[in-house]
């Protein structure tokens, strides 16, 4: 018999402000099973490593708080099946679904709803998904960004500038904010240079350019407020084909940035982001002319 499963992805966001995120769990319900499940990450070292300045404790207990509350749910939705045997009623059930995929804020949030026919048990699609979207593919954009970040961060810390590029996110309280990884300041605070690590590889050309013109104009926002000055660099990871949609995209997002003022690197090019980094910004050249 097939059944209906709705399904939806739960994520872990500790810095909402820079939009970096982890697929953490599933959670799956089929009407016409009777069937309400859900499966979570185990190991939070894998969460640590993704966001290396996290206290392990604020997953734990983010989890934690999450995982009592669809226990809840669980409980109540199963005596809403187990009640309607006779009556076919899933209101609830389905009520209770809709209530966890509303859009709300908080470190742990279900997001999306989505929908999946199968023809076995639901557990098993359950267990799919969740391999899907969190075991094999726990690799999401933002942990490949994450991973671009760590081999600039190893070109720095060789080359003893880790205490010059620090991560910043600059704006102000009223105004538009992004973080950025390594940025250096001068005497008054002032952010005069920046290397933004960034994962330009995607096989998808269009999530290629939504994340080359994302940064563009983080960037040219951040000159307009006047938050960031100077020279700014792109390390960025490229497409491994140097030809096809992706590498044409990865052609049109390098001169995008050479009309905005921003340099680009391979990370593979240690020299060139060496050298930036050990330049003197302009605005400190120019104190001390």
């Amino acid at each position: 018999m097939k059944h209906v499963c709705r399904y939806t992805i739960v994520r872990f966001m500790p810095y909402p402000e820079t939009g970096e995120f982890a697929n953490v769990g599933v959670v799956l319900m089929s009407p016409t099973a009777k069937f309400f499940g859900y499966k979570f990450i185990e190991r939070v070292s894998r969460i640590t490593a993704f966001f290396e300045e996290l206290d392990a404790n604020v997953f734990r207990r983010a989890r934690r708080v999450y995982l009592n509350e669809l226990e809840r749910i669980t409980q109540s939705v199963e005596l809403a099946f187990a009640q309607s045997i006779h009556t076919n009623n899933i209101n609830f059930p389905t009520f209770a679904f809709g209530e966890l995929v509303k859009p709300r804020e908080g470190l742990m949030t279900a997001i999306g709803d989505r929908v999946v026919m199968t023809d076995g048990d639901p557990r098993e699609k359950l267990d799919e998904i969740f391999d899907h979207y969190v075991g094999r593919s726990f690799v999401t954009k933002a942990y490949l960004e994450r991973d671009v970040e760590k081999r600039v961060h190893s070109i720095l810390r060789a080359a003893d500038l880790t205490g010059i590029y620090r991560e910043q996110t600059l704006g102000g309280s009223d105004t538009y904010k992004a973080r950025l990884p390594f940025v250096r300041t001068d005497s008054q605070g002032h952010a005069v240079r920046a290397i933004k690590p960034i994962f330009l590889g995607h096989d998808d050309p269009t999530r290629l350019y939504d994340h080359g013109w994302d940064w563009i104009g983080k960037i040219a926002k951040l000159r307009k407020d006047r938050t960031l000055h100077g020279d700014v660099l792109f390390a960025a990871e490229a497409p491994k084909n140097n030809f096809g949609a992706s590498a044409t995209a990865f052609a049109e997002i390098s001169e995008q940035l050479r009309m905005h003022d921003i340099m680009l690197a391979n990370t593979s090019d240690k020299q060139r982001i060496l050298a930036f980094a050990e330049a003197l910004p302009d605005l400190e050249t120019s104190e001390t002319d």
